[in-house]
């Protein structure tokens, strides 16, 4: 008889792996709470459930006979599914994991205990709080944000006094728990570290460099694997992410960690007990380190050990944002042109005709983006670039 899989969560991120496990013989059920997540329709059984509710978990689970739960790259989902995982004694990722990994402060605490570098920072539950916090730090910029919050949302750069009490409000309008962070802005380029965890043993798959927009709301622009860096600085920042997952206990899970690299070394920004999101775990990274994140994910879940290479370089891979136009969309050209570029594998524009582009201040503004794969980092970029130099919005 086939082992059933409940897969929590079917958008795009979750796809690649819901039809993995289909190949690899598995018997597949997805669950989401929307009805037309794409990954629904790669599933032979479906669920309209809140995943956020590990209760609803349970029951679709009981229901549909699942012998391992997984969910990929989805943080919101992540504390129910471990819920699920344990009352039903399944493997699965410790929920004392996942609650460190969705609380910036706890991991902060953790990293400070380590003697870790990290900026000044303090949880905070009012107004009052955060503007007593920031005159005590003395800083000339920082950081608002929910402690358990991803994908940058509620997070504010803060230059000035008058700025706090509305950053503060959009950090706790976006915080589950109500809490907020008040920290020191950490100047620098931001790096990551994609690992995986077997038992308390931290394997390092792959390190990749981001250009981010300028404050105030720094976002990724562009991520590139690999990074720039010197092999000496490298292995010093891969030290610091091991001593960083290691004192936030993390264990039997894949890792996204961020981290600036500052004039006195590697800060850690923050991890998570996940896969990067968008496109960077179930696309980018196959195809840079040779392993399938669908299928490690899967065995994982099954309580086995996944296969993982040793880190090495297979090719080179970036991620180009498309930057909106502000107005309304009317088309896009040099689309062809800019597809044509070798090394290009796609290029993808969001909206569509009649849509009010706004501003980049968020994920959610941008226009598009462009996914390049080569074996050598100069081209793989240079190809980005050249198929964005092509594209032109055009609005009105």
């Amino acid at each position: 008889m086939k082992e059933k899989i409940l897969f929590v969560a079917a958008g795009l991120a979750q796809a690649p792996a819901i039809r993995e496990a289909q190949l690899m013989g598995y018997e597949v059920a997805a669950m989401d709470g929307d009805a037309t997540a794409p990954g629904l329709a790669d599933a032979p059984t479906t669920y309209v459930a809140n995943i956020l509710d590990a209760q609803e978990i349970i029951r679709v689970a009981h229901e549909f006979g699942a012998q391992a739960i997984v969910s990929v790259c989805c943080d919101v989902a992540m504390e129910a599914v471990a819920i699920a995982c344990q009352e039903l004694k399944l493997p699965g990722i410790p929920l004392e994991v996942v609650r460190v990994s969705r609380s910036k402060l706890l991991q902060r605490e953790a990293m400070r205990r380590e003697g870790l570098l990290v900026p000044q920072f303090a949880a905070v539950q009012t107004e009052e709080a955060a503007l007593a916090t920031w005159d005590s730090f003395k800083t000339a910029a920082g950081v608002i944000k929910p402690v358990d919050a991803s994908g940058s949302r509620g997070v504010s750069y803060v230059n000035d006094r008058d700025q706090v009490i509305s950053a503060f409000e959009l950090a706790k309008q976006n915080s589950r728990s109500g809490q907020v962070m008040v920290e020191s802005f950490m100047p620098g380029i931001e790096y990551s570290v994609e690992a995986w965890v077997v038992g308390t043993e931290v394997h390092v798959l792959a390190t990749s460099m981001k250009v981010r927009t300028q404050p105030p709301y720094l976002l990724d622009r562009q991520v590139h694997f690999p990074d720039d860096l010197s092999l000496e600085h490298r292995q010093t920042m891969i030290a610091h992410a091991i001593r960083a997952i290691q004192a936030c206990g993390f264990r039997d899970c894949p890792v996204h960690l961020e981290c600036i690299y500052s004039p006195e070394g590697p800060m850690i920004v923050e991890l998570a007990a996940r896969g990067a999101g968008f496109k960077v775990f179930t696309e980018m990274l196959p195809r840079v380190t040779g392993l399938s994140t669908a299928r490690a994910s899967i065995q994982a879940a099954l309580g086995e050990v996944p296969h993982l290479p040793d880190q090495h370089q297979g090719q080179s891979a970036s991620l180009v944002f498309i930057d909106p136009i502000p107005g309304e969309f009317v088309r896009a050209e040099g689309l062809e042109a800019a597809r044509a570029v070798t090394g290009i594998s796609e290029v993808i524009i969001y909206p569509k005709p009649g849509q009010v582009l706004h501003e980049l201040r968020s994920g959610s503004d941008r226009a598009g983006h462009i996914l390049t794969y080569s074996a050598e980092p100069t081209a793989c970029r240079a190809a980005a670039q050249t198929a964005l130099n092509h594209i032109r919005l055009i609005t009105r």
